[in-house]
């Protein structure tokens, strides 16, 4: 049996916030490109091929980007770019941990929707990154056995019903439960 080196996500670097270069709101033509391991992903597969011409330091971009990134990738880098006259500057750098869309408790193909903090060459906040990421399923040669008996993790909803009791917004993250799974 073949061991797999590479997962299959589909990330779409959706918008950004608040862009600013030189302290300044960016006034138009950025565009986001998305590495691993310090290199880009090629045949312009890892950036935004739409340059947003009106959304100033509040670009949307949203798109999709199918891309495979190696098992032992640890880290994905997600730069904001502006095009000035006579050349391309980069506005920020996200570092999305995968363990963040792609861990032991994450379900495949399930839609992640993740926001970063964007950091210029000082280090200094300036703007944010919006993403999604979904992690295509692998494919296997057999069907998988389903014991008898096993455990199964799932979402108990307990937050809706504190919504609709007390008319809140709530956000956070699930609460899991074991429970037992028979056939």
């Amino acid at each position: 049996m073949a061991t797999t080196s590479f997962r299959s996500i589909e990330i779409t670097v959706v918008s950004g916030e608040d862009l600013r270069i030189d302290r300044k709101p960016v006034k138009r033509k950025t565009f986001a490109t998305v590495k691993f391991d310090r290199q880009s992903f090629g045949g312009g597969g890892g950036s935004t091929e739409n340059i947003d011409e009106r959304g100033g330091s509040y670009p949307l971009w949203n798109e999709k980007m199918g891309l495979e990134i190696p098992v032992d990738t640890v880290f994905l880098t997600i730069e904001v770019h502006y095009c000035s006259n006579s050349r391309n500057r980069i506005v920020g750098t996200a570092n999305v941990p995968v363990s963040d869309f792609l861990g032991r408790y994450r379900p495949e193909s399930y839609l992640h929707l993740l926001s970063y903090r964007l950091r210029d060459g000082n280090g200094e906040r300036n703007g944010i990154v919006n993403i999604s990421v979904r992690v295509k399923e692998l494919e296997s040669d057999s069907e998988p056995a389903i014991a008898s008996k096993a455990t199964v993790r799932v979402p108990v909803a307990e937050t809706a019903a504190f919504c609709r009791s007390r008319g809140g917004v709530v956000i956070g993250v699930p609460i899991w439960s074991s429970c037992s799974y028979k056939s």
